[in-house]
């Protein structure tokens, strides 16, 4: 599972005194706070309040940045005034961070009441820019970066032509920033005219720009010291597959590779996760092997009669290494345990597929919820139970590892849409020092953490008790990110916890 970036919007902070604890206040309408996940490698390493102050002028406001670490202890702050920002991205390298905003009049949302104030708001959107700040840790802005962009607006809450309405304006291809080890940061970011990748030393210096040639649904960066990765997907092409890799020098960004995700027969590659290899460091692709007959959107009916034929994990390699992919068929009908459909017969299930993620011992765990059957044939019902770990093992051999008890649904029908069923989230954390590896399970009512080398769940929260609203959130590694949000009181404590 990718390490997740964590935003929550408030209008002022106070901070405790102690480490691993933040309380943020609501306080007044006029300033507000962003918090923000800081990563490096694709792992967090820290935290960023980015606060919107009192309005300097007609045409901009103040701001502070807060740097945090991982235990949310304040390390320094920026004070710097500039138009209307929204934060969207932060990396980390060589003691800089880089963060990308959308600077726009329009950003956010704004009323229309008639056609005027609609042109004017569009015209705002066609003045929009994206900005990079590289500042250090000592709070000093190193150098900035600017690009003008023009904005897609989409409105909302329209009662007539114009009474009521409000429109958004948004970057069409949100921004993505990521460091590269030793060498600097990688950008990229889409609006409706192109899609850009920017490379940058580590004094925030531009050294290449790549105005991408593909056109896609979706587009994932991933970085490694020697190559850079983008990942698109175009649903068009097949619902559950489409995906493409496109893979540039780190050095120069200049294209190396490109190749659709397709097994050796042409079967499309669903990927459920693109991260780091936690024992090797090198970045792996994981996920689902498409049944090319079936590529419609997943019932019931398609989960259990062969939507996928197996399981892949993708390593990448290196500098020093071929990519190597080990895939599992079960249709083949010579998986042990597993029918040609991918019913695991013991116990009685199929798995709605979520996520996957790698160990310190080079197994991939694929992580998603059980269905069970009641009855056959059209008249059969079904309903979502455990949270089901399934393990392919360096040979490609499949096991049921572990199943453990969640919320269960109501029964369903044979034609219902599961996504729209299904709300369970699956968090991957892993702790280098012990090399275990953990998941945080989201489910409706309760968290569940559970530990994958016990194979048992260690705590279960509750979203709600009382008063008080609970999350929770991969942090650094082996620790949680616990959000407690007080409805009376209008506040909200973080607070870094071990797992």
């Amino acid at each position: 599972m990718h390490k997740s970036t964590i935003t929550v919007v408030f209008l002022l902070f106070a901070s405790a005194l102690f480490a691993q604890t933040k309380v943020f206040k609501e306080v007044g309408e006029d300033i507000s706070t962003q918090i923000k996940a800081i990563s490096q490698d694709n792992a967090l390493v820290g935290y960023l309040a980015f606060t919107r102050l009192e309005r300097a002028n007609e045409d901009s406001f103040n701001y502070r940045l807060t740097i945090m670490d991982e235990n949310l202890n304040d390390i320094g702050s920026v004070n710097f005034r500039q138009g209307l920002l929204d934060l969207q991205s932060v990396s980390f390298e060589h003691d800089v961070l880089c963060l990308g905003y959308i600077q726009s009049p329009i950003y956010g949302a704004r009323s229309v009441r008639n056609r005027r104030d609609l042109r004017r708001a569009q015209d705002a959107a066609a003045s929009s820019h994206v900005l990079l700040q590289f500042i250090n840790l000592n709070g000093k802005i190193l150098n900035t970066y600017d690009r003008e962009v023009i904005l897609s607006t989409a409105t909302y809450n329209p009662r007539s032509p114009f009474s009521g309405m409000r429109l958004m304006g948004y970057l069409r291809y949100g921004m993505q920033i990521r460091n590269i080890p030793d060498g600097g940061f990688i950008v990229f970011y889409g609006d409706s005219s192109k899609q850009s990748l920017l490379t940058f030393d580590i004094r925030g210096g531009l050294t290449h720009e790549q105005i991408l040639p593909m056109t896609a649904d979706n587009y994932y960066l991933h970085a490694s010291a020697t190559e850079i990765y983008l990942l698109t997907r175009e649903s068009s092409r097949a619902p559950l597959g489409g995906f493409k890799l496109y893979v540039y020098n780190s050095g120069n960004l200049e294209a190396e590779n490109n190749f659709d995700l397709r097994d050796a027969d042409g079967n499309w590659l669903k990927v459920l996760s693109f991260d780091n290899d936690p024992a090797t460091g090198d970045p792996y692709i994981a996920g689902c092997i498409v049944n090319s007959r079936r590529l419609m959107h997943p019932t019931a009916d398609d989960i259990i009669y062969r939507q996928y034929m197996g399981l892949f994990t993708l390593d990448l390699g290196n500098a020093h290494k071929e990519m190597h992919v080990n895939s599992s068929y079960w249709s083949t009908g010579r998986m042990r345990g597993v029918s040609e459909d991918g019913h695991f017969n013991d116990r009685e299930f199929d798995v709605r597929y979520a996520t996957a993620f790698r160990d310190y011992k080079g197994n991939t765990y694929f992580a998603g919820t059980g269905m069970v059957e009641k009855g056959y044939s059209l008249n059969g019902k079904f309903k979502l139970t455990d949270g089901v770990f399934i393990r392919q093992d360096p040979s490609g051999v499949l096991t049921v590892d572990n199943a453990i008890p969640c919320e269960e649904s109501k029964y369903f029908g044979i034609i219902d849409l599961t996504s729209e069923l299904d709300h369970r989230n699956y968090y991957a954390v892993a702790d280098p020092d012990t090399k275990t590896s953990y998941v945080i399970v989201d489910d409706d009512q309760n968290i569940y953490i559970y530990n994958v080398s016990t194979k048992r769940v260690m705590r279960t929260i509750p979203h709600k008790d009382g008063n008080i609203k609970i999350n929770v959130f991969p942090a650094k590694e082996g620790h949680m990110l616990v959000a407690e949000y007080n409805r009376k009181e209008k506040s909200t404590r973080f607070s870094i916890e071990a797992l």
